[in-house]
């Protein structure tokens, strides 16, 4: 009987352009140009500066471009400037994901500038694209009750760099499987506090992605990995799934990952974006005017801001403004960035913007109080039945699933840094939250699948992660605004209202490109995307 790789490395190796639907290639499109603008976006970003300046030092001669500078005109290898892009794409945290996972930073940036080296067609370039997107996300959702979450699964981009590579340099079915093998046999596991606040967040993709390349080439030299990674009990599960959903890793070519693409308009965590969407709805209430914020969310927000909260107010202690990095990942913070700028776009989260305005930004963001609402999280989790069928998650998991799922939070939110109080509350509504997701009836206002990626329920799809936005100004003046899906988020209709994914990523494309390629290079970039360009790497320098 073939192992779990096995059948993943089969159909990566097997997957041709008449088995994609259209649409689902249009959104593989737009991711391109979402990783691409917020490469761009990161260009004056002091943190990936210095990853540059540091690749360049060890970077070798080759074909492929370094965004930003290489070493001349012939280029550095692939893997320095995969390197250095991928870097690029983290750093503000301005990127687009799927269901589960943020696979952008490796199934995009990898095809693209391995072509460089193989000479890989276009249509060749988004095969191996949306394998990594497809195989990125079911590993992730694989480990969604586990030790880590979101980004922080950065073990994805070494299996899609395998995965996409190994297409590329033209692996067989065995080969990929051993490829994929290798890359989970030793897979990185990243802790909070090198995600939360310092310049290492910027490589958490970098560096798995490198492995996953290598893993490729191993295997195209013969060399042989685990094939039972994933079904032996001490393999890949065991470190990084406390209740694996192995269902999760089917559905191949049935129901496509990639469908459920959301695209960043702000740079920053996905759980910050309806809360800015509101403020937008409120046409970014002036500083000066605002007395108090209040921000009612679910859980997978209000988690967020109880992680990032030590790390913000840790600098704050020492006297110092949050970084860029810190500021992203915090409610409290990109809302006064908002409210004091009228916007917030790449050009507020730098850390030279920051500094400048720290002192009424430590002000307005005590007066933001982020509270966990329990009907916004039972709407966020509903929303998820399309991917998570409770039915299956529930036979799945078993009973005791449920407490064991809470702890796992719990030793999560721990590492994390979160306080006593805080852990035993995360702990107590996860359980609550996985209860919920044990009923058959939690998703009964939608589709609800009936099996693993079921094709019919993912068209009903939505990224929500609602938020409810009351801002009292001066004079006892009160403005109310909820938002349930972000802009640029699956189950966003575009209407030419520009909140579709495509429409988002063609403007964050469009608006940021220039920082970098210049106004005729960004436009010969969209092209280049539009017309699945081989030569798309050419432009990237």
């Amino acid at each position: 009987m073939s192992t779990l790789v096995q059948e993943l490395g089969a159909w990566a190796v097997e997957l041709h352009l008449g088995d994609v639907p259209p649409p689902v290639l249009e959104l593989c499109r737009a991711q391109r140009r979402s990783v691409l603008g917020a490469v761009a976006a990161s260009s004056d970003d002091a943190a990936w500066g210095r990853v540059r300046s540091a690749a360049q030092r060890w970077a070798a001669p080759g074909p492929a471009p370094m965004p930003g500078g290489g070493t001349g005109a012939g280029g550095v290898r692939v893997e320095d400037a995969v390197y250095v892009a991928a870097a690029a794409s983290v750093a503000l945290d301005f990127d687009d994901y799927v269901c589960f996972g943020h696979t952008g930073h490796s199934a995009v940036l990898v095809p693209v500038l391995l072509a460089a080296e193989t000479g890989a067609t276009g249509e060749e370039q988004l095969l191996a694209q949306l394998v990594a997107n497809e195989i990125e996300a079911r590993l992730g959702g694989a480990c969604l009750i586990g030790p880590l979450n979101g980004q922080l699964w950065s073990f994805i981009h070494s299996a899609g760099a395998a995965l996409a590579t190994g297409r590329l340099i033209g692996l067989d079915a065995l080969e990929m499987a051993h490829a994929l093998a290798i890359a989970l046999y030793q897979p990185p596991m990243p802790s909070p506090p090198g995600f939360f606040m310092p310049d290492s967040k910027l490589v958490t993709a970098s560096e798995p992605v490198l492995a996953g390349m290598r893993a490729a080439r191993l295997a195209a030299e013969g060399v042989t990995g685990p094939l039972d990674v994933l079904d032996n009990p001490r393999g890949f599960f065991s470190a990084f799934a406390d209740l694996p959903l192995k269902g999760l890793l089917g559905g191949l070519g049935e129901g496509w990952a990639t469908s459920t693409l959301c695209v960043k308009p702000y740079p920053g965590c996905a759980y910050i974006d309806t809360a800015l969407d509101a403020l937008d709805q409120l046409g970014w209430p002036a500083a000066e005017e605002v007395e108090a914020i209040d921000v009612d969310a679910s859980i997978l927000t209000t988690s967020m801001e109880a992680m990032s909260a030590a790390y913000v107010e840790a600098a704050i202690g020492a006297g110092v403004v949050p970084t860029p990095v810190s500021v992203t990942f915090s409610v409290r913070w990109s809302l006064a960035v908002g409210a004091v700028a009228g916007r917030l776009t790449p050009t507020e989260v730098s850390q030279t913007w920051l500094e400048e305005h720290g002192d009424v930004l430590r002000r307005l963001a005590t007066k933001v109080r982020v509270h966990h609402d329990w009907d916004l999280s039972r709407r966020a989790l509903a929303s998820f039945s399309p991917v998570l069928p409770p039915g299956l998650v529930a036979k799945q998991i078993g009973v005791g699933g449920v407490l064991k799922a809470a702890s796992s939070f719990h030793r999560s939110a721990g590492r994390g840094g979160l306080p006593g109080r805080a852990r035993a509350t995360a702990g107590l509504r996860t359980a609550g939250l996985t209860a919920l997701l044990c009923r058959s009836d939690v998703g009964s206002n939608r589709r609800t699948a009936k099996r693993w990626w079921d094709p019919e329920a993912l068209r009903a799809f939505e990224m929500a992660f609602p938020a409810r936005l009351r801002v009292h100004l001066h004079g006892g003046r009160e403005l109310v605004a909820e938002v349930g899906v972000p802009r640029g988020a699956a189950g966003r209709m575009g209407n030419g209202q520009g909140v579709s994914p495509c429409e988002v990523a063609r403007a964050k494309l469009m608006s940021y490109g220039p920082s970098l390629w210049g106004h005729d290079g960004t436009r010969d970039i969209d092209m280049a995307v539009s017309s699945d360009d081989a030569d798309l790497w050419r432009l990237l320098g």
